[in-house]
């Protein structure tokens, strides 16, 4: 009876684990390549007082022999800079945020090929409870539109962003 229902769990995590050839990556990561120009709206929550529109402008290029991909984003007085790769051994992408203020995010992610969009989980190192999701819907080869969410371990809105980014 055990050996029945190991059986379909392992089959599942199968069936859901994205096997991306190295080539398939690289086409993914293509996608955010060139320069943008992005406006962003910073919803009233529990980390930002008011609703608040930034404007600015990301730059993002290939790298390291093409397994990397480097987003530096500048927003009115800020300044970002993300890393993003694909893990062959953990099927997943991998995401670093680094900020101009010392803090940093790591973020891990997987393309979703019929929705042509990418799903960020957070990974809280602090283990202080909070979940975050970024969603990058890819509507054209010009336009992203993104929604971060960041939630407290109570479900409370800490953070949500909504932005759309088009390639200049």
């Amino acid at each position: 009876m055990t050996m029945i229902m190991i059986i379909p769990v392992l089959g599942m995590g199968y069936l859901n684990a994205q096997e991306l050839s190295k080539n398939s990556a690289f086409d993914i990561l293509i996608k955010w390549e060139g320069k943008w120009k992005n406006t962003a709206v910073f919803e009233k929550s529990a980390w930002i007082t008011e609703s608040v529109e930034t404007r600015g402008t990301t730059k993002a290029n290939l790298i390291l022999s093409n397994n990397y991909l480097e987003i530096i984003v500048h927003n009115d007085n800020n300044e970002s800079q993300y890393l993003i790769c694909y893990d062959q051994v953990s099927n997943q992408f991998n995401r670093w945020e680094f900020k101009g203020d010392g803090s940093n995010t790591f973020w891990t992610g997987k393309w979703n090929k019929s929705k042509n969009a990418m799903i960020w989980n957070f990974i809280d190192f602090s283990n202080s409870g909070i979940r975050g999701e970024i969603i990058e819907n890819f509507k054209s080869d010009e336009v992203i539109e993104t929604s971060v969410i960041m939630k407290d371990k109570n479900g409370k809105s800490l953070l949500r962003i909504n932005s759309t980014k088009e390639k200049t």
